[in-house]
């Protein structure tokens, strides 16, 4: 491009110095023709005139030529004036258009001149530069060609206007360039007027605004983009001037303070308005001005309802042109409600290490607890009611049965004790509790009782139920001080999909509901809601062991239950239990075990690797009438039967053994004895012998420790073919069991 325009002006000036050169001789040769013929008449007029002329005539004639000769010079010279004149104004006509070119053709815009109908008269070259046409090209068509359809109509009303008023117009609209894309052009014209003053012509220079115009539009989808991550960011976002003053706020911190208005917000002070202690707002304030950047700094804000909250801080500080720290920006994440759960998960994790360690050691403190139970009630038994020492056989007794309880209590929170479920009557249990509970709570409560007589049956553990019940009455009772009324009361319940709405982790279904209701003090429920499990608690610090209604949430949720507490200080609390409805036959009724034979006569093979306990189970099996061989393994077990010979009615034996384990032993032995029955017995959680075998169904069972009528039920029980025990004898043995003691 710039070579053609070169060549341009090169032509341009060469045809000018020959026009020049041209227009030089030919005044040259006019001036010398002048002056020859002037110079001519005169020597023709002049010698003739002057002899036939006298002298005076003469003179005058001679004058005459002389001032001829002059004006014909004068002339001459003027004429040579004129002509310089002319010269000196073409010159500068030629340099104005040799600049003019050099303006229009290398100026970045676009340079046009068209009349008051579109047609163009003058296009610089720029056009082809930008555009990519030829001035060829753009002389041959309209200057509404090639622009945008969508825009052709508002230019011509621009053209038309401006051909009104005569005042051009700034406006932008696409043009197509030669290779069919459209570019952004920013266009400016003015108006030239003829000489009658009217509008003749414009002179329109455009712009390539292109590469701004999407530069402006990538900047405005930028400052949207991060005006939207700032206004919808989850956490609070403010700029504030070094002195405390709100410059700026994003709606996370808005309601994070619970301010309304964001102006309500920006005219508080940060140091007395937002932070609960200025000491801590110096202190961020310091660290904000010394160090580039601060990072998660925990401090005390407050609402705007003056409730407090812990906020996690980081932020940095934003200089002046002095490099001084001018504002301060800082991002605040409100943590209260973290701080809340992890403190909540630490309290579970300790609840939770409580129950993994009792259930870690209940083997061996089962077994140790059994000898102790065992040997104070043969002690007990051994000495008498009369003798004096009676009393202190029954004291470590009940210490050992209360530290049985609160063993169970343990595992029961930790949901590792092994249940034995099986399909219950829940009125059955309510009504044999009906003469236990006044006993247990005292006079001064009165205990009423509402069964449904169109209960539907549930399938649970029946010990764990009483244990449930037991605890939720004992917690009534330390709610009434000064008495007051226990109700239990049972219905069929379905629960729906609002019920499972406003209870969260329950599930819509048919239920059987127990419900405990106190008229006591209530109290103001701490229900700690924790990813894993929620756990409650009631008792003053220093109060109580802290596992009775943790005991209770463990029962309930390890037999696929749920509860539920309404309670509030003055009010008294109810406990609502659900547990799922059992759909096949229903419980039949428990019979009184006062006819049960605890005796027989049947041949016992007992494998219990710990030698106290053994001795003290052959001890009772012997004292009530039967034949007992014993052996500390399971490898010895077998030797002993060899040695036998015999058949054995059962094998008592326990789960857990080095070596051998009980369920081995019990399948090499079934197969040498066919017909022997098996009865397991463990201190170990289910969670610990589920891999045994022992908790598949048609197995039988025995909880570590047990008492010696426990054990002789037992055994009775499997030997004669699986007849249950009545609810009666669970019940003496939780009455005595001390978890009136837990609590």
């Amino acid at each position: 491009m710039s070579d053609r325009v070169d060549a341009q002006y090169k032509a341009l000036r060469a045809n000018f110095r020959r026009i020049e050169r041209r227009e030089w001789w030919l005044w040259a040769s006019a001036f010398v023709i002048t002056l020859l013929l002037t110079v001519a008449l005169v020597s023709f007029l002049l010698p003739g005139a002057y002899f036939h002329q006298d002298f005076a005539s003469q003179h005058m004639m001679s004058q005459a030529m002389r001032g001829l000769v002059a004006l014909v010079f004068l002339f001459d010279l003027y004429t040579i004036y004129q002509h310089l004149l002319i010269h000196r104004i073409r010159r500068e006509l030629v340099q104005r258009e040799e600049l003019f070119h050099l303006i229009s053709e290398n100026a970045a815009d676009m340079i046009a001149v068209v009349d008051m109908h579109g047609k163009r008269l003058f296009n610089s070259l720029s056009y082809q530069r930008v555009l990519g046409y030829s001035p060829e090209e753009l002389q041959a068509s309209s200057a509404f060609e090639q622009i945008h359809p969508d825009d052709r109509e508002r230019v011509k009303r621009a053209a038309e206007e401006a051909r009104q008023t005569g005042i051009g117009k700034t406006l932008q609209y696409r043009l197509q360039h030669k290779d069919g894309s459209w570019l952004v052009l920013e266009s400016s014209s003015s108006v030239i007027r003829n000489a009658k003053g009217e509008p003749e012509k414009l002179v329109i220079v455009n712009r390539d605004t292109t590469e701004r115009k999407r530069a402006e539009e990538a900047l405005q989808r930028s400052e949207a983009d991060f005006r939207s991550m700032v206004e919808d960011a989850p956490y609070g976002i403010y700029r504030a001037s070094v002195t405390g003053r709100l410059l700026q706020v994003n709606p996370a911190l808005r309601k994070m303070l619970g301010y309304e208005q964001e102006q309500d917000l920006l005219r508080k002070d940060l140091a007395t308005d937002v932070f609960v202690h200025q000491g801590e707002y110096q202190r961020l304030t310091e660290h904000l001005t010394r160090t580039e950047e601060v990072k998660d700094i925990e401090m005390e804000w407050k609402k705007q309802d003056e409730t407090p909250i812990i906020v996690r801080c980081s932020g940095r500080h934003i200089d002046d042109e002095q490099g001084r720290p001018a504002c301060f920006e800082v991002f605040a994440e409100d943590v209260s409600e973290k701080r809340v759960l992890e403190k909540q998960l630490r309290m579970a994790q300790k609840m939770e290490a409580i129950g993994r360690l009792s259930g870690g050691i209940a083997h061996d403190f089962n077994n140790l607890l059994g000898v102790i139970i065992g040997y104070s009630r043969v002690l007990k038994k051994s000495l008498g009611p009369e003798n004096e020492l009676s009393e202190h056989a029954v004291e470590i007794e009940k210490a050992g049965e209360r530290a049985a309880a609160m063993t169970k209590q343990l595992l029961a929170f930790s949901r590792q004790q092994v249940l034995t479920p099986e399909v219950l009557n829940l009125n059955t249990l309510v009504t044999d509790m009906e003469k236990m509970l006044p006993r247990l709570l005292g006079e001064d409560i009165e205990v009423s009782l509402s069964p449904d007589p169109a209960l539907g049956s549930v399938k649970a553990d029946q010990s764990q139920i009483h244990q449930v019940i037991m605890n939720l009455a004992v917690n009534a009772r330390d709610a009434m001080p000064n008495g007051g009324k226990l109700g239990i009361q049972t219905s069929n319940a379905h629960l729906d999909q609002h019920y499972t709405r406003t209870h969260p982790g329950s599930r819509a279904g048919d239920y059987v509901c127990l419900s405990v209701t106190d008229t006591g003090t209530g109290m103001d429920l701490a229900i700690l809601t924790h990813i894993f499990e929620p756990f409650f608690t009631t008792k003053e610090r220093g109060k109580g062991t802290g596992l009775g209604l943790a005991t209770v949430y463990g029962i309930v949720k390890q037999s696929n239950g749920y509860i539920w507490v309404n309670s509030a200080p003055g009010q008294g609390a109810s406990f609502e239990i659900y547990l799922p409805l059992h759909a096949g036959q229903a419980a039949e009724e428990s019979k009184s075990s006062s006819g049960e034979k605890l005796h027989g006569s049947e041949k016992i093979l007992l494998v219990e690797d710990s030698e106290p306990l053994k001795k003290l189970a052959q001890k009772f099996l012997e004292a009530a009438g039967f034949h007992v061989l014993s052996a500390s393994s399971g490898e010895e077990a077998l030797e002993v039967a060899a040695r036998y010979g015999g058949t054995f009615d059962l094998l008592l034996t326990d789960v857990v053994m080095p070596g051998m384990n009980g369920r081995v032993l019990a399948e090499q032995l079934s197969a040498r004895q066919p017909g022997m029955r098996v009865l397991y017995m463990s201190g170990y959680t289910d969670s610990f012998i589920a891999g045994h075998g022992v908790l598949e169904p048609g197995t039988h069972l025995l909880h570590k420790p047990f008492t010696d009528e426990v054990l002789i039920r037992k055994v009775r029980e499997v030997l004669d073919g699986g007849k249950k025990s009545g609810s009666a004898s669970t019940l003496a043995e939780l009455a005595g069991s001390g978890i009136r003691s837990s609590q």
